[in-house]
């Protein structure tokens, strides 16, 4: 290689890629450099290019230890030592520090001669020889340790070195209740959660309504949406995977009604009282799209109202609540300070804007912001506490978002982690021709590295806390991620280490007692599939795309059984909209495709369809009323495939999706609801109003519904593993109700309301 050549390898800068059609693309070595520029290189001075192979390349083969070492349980209990070879055969000490004592032991050591041990590598500086050996280190503690070399005699190295050393399992965490019991999960997007409470959008106390009534059901698991800060100084901060920072929670979830205080306090109670906020309340209560600006301007009101009351009372006068405040702030230590510096600045920026925040003083203060994270956590940990106690086997799955938005608190806190100058999307695939470009910096994996990995741990150990399982979105960023250039200019893989990363995230998920699920749909290379299998990280399908190689639905028996697999999610349509097509007439509406891709794929839905009725016939699960369409006509015509969708089918694909192998497996409500909006349509941003949508109804009108309960039971059925008819068992939903109506009305709401800002 050439030293750029050189250099780009160094930087982990793909040079080619296979397409998700299997194209071989070869990446121009213009369009490379420029993202070496991204990382803060100057291709064009030969000095700086060759210094930073030097540092990169020869440098740590200098150091007897790498600043990080992994050692993975019964896989590969072994560090790497790199000695020059006038050292081989001298004598030195290691000695580990424990992060924790274990039985009373703060640390283990030993002795090795380097020459005495396996060599794994070499390489040559000035003509000087170095040499990797590897060092067995068996029986040590999980855990983030410090190790240290050292001895009296060298003469060309230091005496000492010290490195971080991680410890992981040699698998994630895995309770003994999935291997023994199908899960069945309801998938959630909180803020869709309707009820007759609410301050209009969903939040905590609606959040345990669910789960208290999804564990009386049978449900083991409720999947929600990534619950991160928003980032308040933008135009538009819904989308949950656009987050201001990852390690902390959207208080827009907090229940103001259920804060400690909030009934005692006459100033609040008037305020809250007054005839103009009821009708602003109920107005949002009521809205089928959540109202973002509207929800914060009366929740920030009375956030400050009880925040106020917070410091005159508790705060000082030391009491209970004042003590469990202080103690989480101090747990949460510099990142939770940094964080609420900079959320006073910009939180003030993004609310000034709304007319109620002129008054708004207490958004200046860091101390403010403190306070609302400390009501988030205390009410999402007993959410998951309540999710245990009901008798849930997993309770919470969370979602980690693969980034945070430029501007907000995670990059600007640590501006050193980040290329700000590119930014994380994806390859052409069937979804956009284009490509897509998420707008959200990525980590720099050469400064990852030198930061020791610490904000990636304090990243997945933030998201484990609150939850039995996690769902890691995008997981292919362990291995590599697609990183675009500004105005369109060309996109590459950067690569990052990804043993280190799963080594940190498998500990995590032992330390939290959390699963963790990878979404691995699009272009996954067979590396981080392998990776996710060794490490016991559970795959995450989509039924709509578990088919065989000749198209069709694929036997729920033959699912891998270490996956999720979700019916719909947030990123497709519902069951509803797939079969009266409306997702398609949404995506030609929304731009994201021509007349004629839309007849193509109108097409190619009547195909689906058809295969879809026979994969449940096959299985003795297409309902009656279907089953006489189709006698009455002779077979899957037209008008059979024509016909509307409906709850008796709707019930059908779930209860047979519930004989899946997999051991997790999810659906959403809206399903039940047969709602033909989707609440994201990806690709778009001011065409559609992407994560406003609500649920139809309230929750407690789902549980109460006989018809929908009456699906629920079939499935937890399925699950548990009795055997059921479930072509007698789906002869007692109620088939007048299906989709027709529920197309027109919601279609319609969002065409009016498609121009939202």
């Amino acid at each position: 290689m050439n030293n750029l050549e050189q250099l780009l390898y160094h930087c982990h800068i793909g040079a080619e890629y296979y397409s998700y059609s299997g194209e071989h693309i070869e990446l121009p070595l213009e369009l490379r450099l420029q993202f070496l520029q991204a990382m803060g290189y100057n291709a064009e001075d030969e000095q700086a290019v060759a210094q930073a192979i030097y540092q990169l390349d020869a440098e740590p083969w200098k150091q007897w230890l790498a600043a990080v070492n992994v050692v993975s349980k019964g896989r590969n209990e072994a560090v790497e030592i790199r000695i020059a070879e006038s050292d081989q055969a001298l004598r030195f000490n290691w000695q580990i520090e424990y992060e924790q004592p274990v039985a009373g032991a703060s640390g283990s050591k030993g002795v090795f001669v380097p020459n005495t041990l396996v060599e794994v590598g070499e390489y040559y500086i000035d003509g000087n020889r170095y040499i990797a050996y590897r060092l067995p280190l068996a029986d040590l503690p999980l855990g983030y340790h410090q190790i240290q070399l050292s001895h009296q005699q060298s003469s060309t190295a230091p005496l000492n070195a010290k490195a971080k050393l991680i410890v992981a399992p040699a698998q994630c965490y895995e309770s003994d209740v999935t291997n023994q019991k199908q899960i069945l999960g309801i998938s959630c997007q909180l803020y869709t959660l309707r009820s007759a409470r609410n301050w209009g959008i969903g939040d905590f106390t609606d959040l345990a309504e669910l789960i208290r009534l999804s564990a009386a059901a049978g449900v083991d698991m409720i999947c929600l949406n990534p619950l991160h800060a928003p980032h308040l100084a933008a135009a538009d901060f819904a989308s949950p995977y656009s987050p201001s920072d990852r390690r902390f929670l959207n208080p827009l979830y907090i229940d103001i009604e259920a804060v400690e205080g909030f009934s005692n306090s006459k100033n609040i109670t008037a305020l809250t009282k007054v005839a103009s906020f009821q009708q602003k309340m109920a107005a949002l209560r009521d809205s089928e799209l959540v109202d973002y600006d509207g929800v914060a301007e009366i929740k920030y009101w009375v956030f400050e109202a009880l925040f106020n009351d917070f410091v005159a009372n508790d705060l000082a006068n030391y009491s209970a609540a004042a003590r469990g405040f202080l103690q989480f702030v101090e747990q949460q230590g510099e990142a939770l300070a940094r964080f609420c510096e900079i959320e006073s600045g910009q939180s003030v920026a993004g609310l000034a804007g709304a007319a109620f925040a002129t008054g708004l003083k207490a958004a200046k203060e860091p101390l403010f912001h403190q306070y609302l994270q400390w009501l988030a956590s205390e009410q999402l940990s007993r959410c998951q506490q309540q999710a245990i106690d009901a008798g849930m086997r997993i309770g919470l799955m969370g979602d980690l978002a693969v980034g945070a938005v430029s501007d907000g608190a995670e990059v600007t806190a640590k501006p050193n982690l980040f290329c700000t100058q590119a930014s994380i999307g994806a390859p052409p695939d069937p979804f956009s021709d284009k490509g897509q470009n998420w707008n959200l910096p990525p980590l720099n994996p050469i400064a990852l590295h030198n930061d020791h990995y610490r904000h990636f741990i304090e990243l997945i150990r933030a998201n484990m806390q609150y939850c039995g399982a996690l769902r890691i979105d995008h997981v292919m960023g362990l291995l590599r991620l697609w990183w675009c250039l500004p105005n369109n200019a060309g996109g590459a893989y950067i690569y990052y280490p990804l043993e280190t990363l799963m080594a940190i995230i498998r500990l995590e998920s032992h330390r939290n007692r959390c699963l963790v699920v990878g979404e691995d749909m699009g272009v996954v290379p067979d590396e981080i599939r392998s990776c996710m299998h060794s490490s016991g990280m559970y795959s995450n399908k989509v039924f709509y795309f578990e088919r065989d190689h000749q198209q069709q639905f694929a036997d729920p028996v033959s699912h891998p059984s270490d996956a999720l697999l979700m019916v719909t999610n947030h990123d497709v349509s519902t069951l509803a909209g797939w079969w009266e097509t409306s997702d398609l007439q949404l995506r030609c509406e929304t731009g994201n495709i021509n007349q004629q891709e839309l007849a193509r794929q109108l097409q190619e839905r009547s195909e689906d369809k058809r295969r879809l009725l026979q994969w449940l016939n096959e299985r003795q699960s297409l309902p009656a009323a279907w089953c006489e369409a189709l006698a009455a006509g002779q077979g899957l015509n037209a008008e059979v495939l024509n016909k509307p969708f409906d709850l008796a089918l709707c019930g059908a694909i779930l209860a047979v999706c519930a004989r899946s192998a997999a051991r997790l497996m999810s659906f959403q409500f809206e399903d039940l609801q047969l709602l033909t909006t989707p609440v994201n349509i990806p690709g778009t941003y001011r065409e559609y109003p992407n994560w406003r949508r609500k649920q139809q109804q309230q929750t407690s009108a789902l549980f109460a519904d006989p018809d929908i309960t009456a699906v629920l039971s079939i499935m937890v059925k399925q699950r548990q593993g009795k055997n059921i008819d479930l072509y007698q068992a789906l002869q007692s939903i109620n088939v007048a109700k299906d989709a027709a109506k529920n197309t027109a009305t919601n279609v319609s709401t969002v065409r009016a309301t498609t121009n939202y800002k």
